[in-house]
């Protein structure tokens, strides 16, 4: 009989999160949805940095990266493996790289996987490891302008193009903030690539709380808004 495994997975923006933080995620993961009907429940966590790997496993896991450099962390993972039956299991992970936190979730035949999933994600946010207010919506949406910023500069000359041949002052407003929009993030994108910034650690034994608006992608997100809405504007304008 072949088995059906279920995935769900979400990635976050890189952070630098504090030991504390790594204990107490471990620690709500030990007594992680109580009513479940499991046969057993494994919790491990595993570090990785520069030739060193350990593993840990039960309540005191989160010591797993006392043996390493935390300068020189590369990877730390935590995991939960729920099961109720020979064969049908579901794990969860949380990792925390250089690039980003992710979690993941697998559901072997339990019908457990979404409702680990969604409150896996409420237990990040609750704990601060995850972002799930403005600000990581400015990020996604700056990642999609990113991704088209060509195709906003290009735009940007074609509207401007219609400008000089007379068409309202709309059409300027419109063309300057779609190249603002596209600009930013290729600029951005080009500094970063003359001047790479340094990578932040994984984990630290204690980390500031961050208060910095993403004001990069602020600039660009708006303007990209202010863009569609000034073409909104001349595209009524031209039908009525």
């Amino acid at each position: 009989m072949t088995n059906v495994r279920t995935q769900y997975r979400e990635a976050y923006a890189p952070r630098t999160i504090s030991k504390a933080l790594l204990r107490a995620l471990v620690e709500a993961l030990v007594d992680f949805k109580p009513g479940l009907p499991t046969r057993s429940r494994k919790i491990r966590a595993r570090a990785v940095s520069a030739g060193k790997i350990t593993e840990l496993e039960g309540p005191e896991s989160w010591k797993v990266t006392d043996p390493h450099s935390l300068a020189e962390l590369e990877h730390v993972r935590v995991e939960l493996l729920l099961t109720s039956a020979e064969h049908r299991s579901c794990e969860l992970h949380v990792e925390f790289r250089s690039g980003h936190i992710t979690l993941g979730v697998s559901d072997n035949e339990t019908g457990w996987g979404r409702g680990v999933f969604e409150d896996t994600l409420n237990l990040l946010a609750t704990l601060g490891i995850s972002s799930r207010g403005l600000n990581e919506k400015l990020r996604r949406a700056y990642h999609f302008l990113d991704i088209f910023q060509n195709v906003l500069l290009v735009l940007s000359v074609a509207v401007f193009a219609l400008w000089l041949t007379g068409k309202g002052i709309t059409y300027l407003y419109a063309c300057l903030a779609l190249f603002i929009a596209g600009v930013v993030p290729a600029t951005t994108r080009s500094f970063h690539f003359l001047s790479p910034r340094k990578k932040a650690p994984i984990i630290q034994e204690t980390v500031a709380k961050s208060r910095n608006f993403p004001w990069t992608e602020a600039t660009a997100v708006v303007s990209f808004l202010a863009g569609v809405l000034e073409l909104a504007r001349a595209l009524v304008a031209f039908v009525w």
